[in-house]
């Protein structure tokens, strides 16, 4: 079995992963107009991105930036915005059950070079995914484990089949950026430029620095009623600003008219001028590297750090007291099973106990304070992203202080690439990062299956009571398989696979013009004048 993972949040990358990542927005088809932008709307928007996205494939990049700039230039089948059902983006309707789902294509799709999408173009993205990019991020999530694929172009439709039943599988294969023909004909080609059938394409790229896109002036299938597309700015350009203290200093000076910020960044932004709008929960969760070889690959010693972290002095600090406890490791405003709170199960602060756990386990406090078993210290290596700000270093500080209080001689290892880290097998006990998912089976998908690197499962998690709870609550379609998917949920705090701690509101900040997102990423299409 081979499960991949995603990240859907900034921090995320990535995960998303996860995650995570959606392209277009809903349906409903607009018309042409005049060669600028409505008013309020610029015709220039420059936004902030904080880490280089590298490659530019969209269906081998899944950190937090390349999803966002993918999100520009390419398209799923379905959106999903926070709080609403799924609506059609390249799909103009579908009907789905836990084994199968059927997606019948808009009329007018068109690739950004003027080809028309047909259903065997989409069906050709989801095979390349599979036969020649097996170490995709999607494979096993948006990409389900034995998937058949099969196409009808004239009459416009995409079947997805599985063996092993999906609860959500409608909602993960419809979230695959499509790529378009051209794209697919030379695959290395999508590492610089863009092939999709979104709003925007890549004009010009200076790595490490910016990226440009200019709008797509025949795009016509994802525009809300009403819009046109000459209602949206004619370019978009991301530059790469690591630091959020400097994106807000170019706010105010003009360099920039579009950032999304975090924590206290977020109370130096004049909001006189600048319109803020929701980006999404950013949710602070601390996962386990459970290989047999580290130190937490133990229970006992994964449950040792989890009791030793107080979360709500740890989710004060990381979210700069805007943030609260998290319950679930659902994003807040899910689209699909709202409400899961796996509390009872969530490892309950006591650094008393973690000692005792760490005493029966044979960790035996040194002279130093720090423990030891067998002639080897208790050490663990505690990643975080560099670039997360210094609310995020400050909460993982602390993090340290606590596991040191408990005998845990805890590294700090900050990093601007984290995820390529962990997605490499490489060198980490401990990663505290906001990695996110869309569903409970996209949490499947990341937490199960081949480990990396020859799989996507980067936490090595091998609970066999999570693996058949959560097979159980894949076998129930739609909303009827929550309850299920809450037990599985259980059982992933209760074997501390992951630890949730506090989750607050990344917010775009737009001057004279507004956008919503998709929960994370903002949508081309919904620029509006403020």
């Amino acid at each position: 079995m081979k499960r991949n993972m995603i990240t859907a949040s900034s921090a995320t990358a990535g995960v998303c992963a996860l995650a995570m990542l959606l392209a277009g927005c809903g349906s409903g088809q607009g018309g042409d107009g005049s060669a600028t932008a409505s008013a309020g709307v610029p015709e220039t928007v420059n936004y902030a991105i904080q880490q280089d996205p590298g490659k530019l494939n969209p269906l081998t990049n899944a950190t937090g930036d390349g999803v966002q700039l993918a999100t520009l230039a390419y398209e799923g089948l379905l959106v999903m915005q926070a709080d609403q059902q799924p609506k059609g983006n390249i799909a103009k309707d579908w009907k789905a059950t836990a084994t199968e789902a059927t997606f019948t294509l808009k009329d007018d799709v068109v690739c950004s070079d003027g080809t028309p999408l047909k259903a065997s173009d989409v069906k050709a993205t989801f095979d390349y995914v599979i036969n020649e990019a097996p170490d995709s991020q999607y494979n096993g999530v948006y990409v389900p484990e034995g998937v058949e694929v099969s196409a009808d172009d004239s009459a416009k439709t995409v079947t997805f089949k599985v063996s092993t039943p999906q609860s959500f599988l409608a909602e993960e294969v419809g979230q695959l950026p499509i790529v378009c023909p051209a794209g697919l004909k030379d695959p290395s080609a999508m590492d610089a430029k863009t092939f999709g059938t979104g709003p925007y394409k890549l004009d010009s790229a200076t790595e490490g620095q910016k990226y440009t896109y200019v709008r797509n002036d025949d795009y016509k299938s994802g525009l809300p009623d009403g819009t046109k597309i000459t209602d949206l700015p004619k370019t978009i350009v991301a530059s790469v600003v690591t630091d959020q203290s400097t994106q807000v200093n170019m706010l105010s000076s003009g360099e920039l008219n579009l950032a999304k910020l975090s924590g206290t960044n977020q109370d130096r932004v004049d909001t006189t001028t600048y319109k803020d709008v929701n980006a999404g929960s950013m949710p602070m969760t601390a996962f386990f590297n459970q290989n047999k070889d580290r130190a937490t690959g133990t229970l006992e010693v994964r449950k040792a750090i989890a009791e030793a972290i107080d979360r709500t002095k740890v989710g004060t600090a990381i979210t700069s007291g805007k943030g609260e406890v998290m319950k679930t490791i659902m994003p807040a405003g899910s689209s699909v099973c709202a409400g899961f709170d796996s509390s009872s199960a969530i490892a309950k602060t006591d650094a008393k106990d973690a000692k005792k756990l760490l005493d029966e386990a044979g960790w035996k406090a040194g002279s130093d304070g720090v423990r030891t078993k067998d002639g080897k210290k208790l050490t663990i290596k505690l990643l975080y992203n560099s670039t997360s700000g210094a609310a995020v270093a400050a909460g993982v500080e602390l993090v340290q202080k606590e596991l040191k209080e408990v005998g845990i001689d805890a590294q700090l290892a900050p990093s601007d690439q984290y995820t390529k880290v962990i997605f490499s097998g490489g060198d980490w006990d401990v990663v505290i990062a906001g990695i996110t998912a869309n569903t409970p089976a996209e949490w499947f998908g990341i937490l199960s299956g081949d480990v990396v690197p020859n799989g996507g499962n980067w936490t090595y998690n091998e609970d066999q009571d999570y693996i058949q709870l959560a097979n159980t609550a894949a076998a129930q379609a739609g909303e009827a398989s929550c309850p299920a998917w809450q037990k599985a949920e259980d059982q992933l705090m209760k074997n501390v696979t992951l630890l949730p701690i506090a989750q607050s509101w990344d917010k775009y900040y737009a001057k004279g013009f507004t956008v919503s997102t998709d929960g994370n990423n903002f949508l081309p299409t919904t620029f509006k004048a403020a």
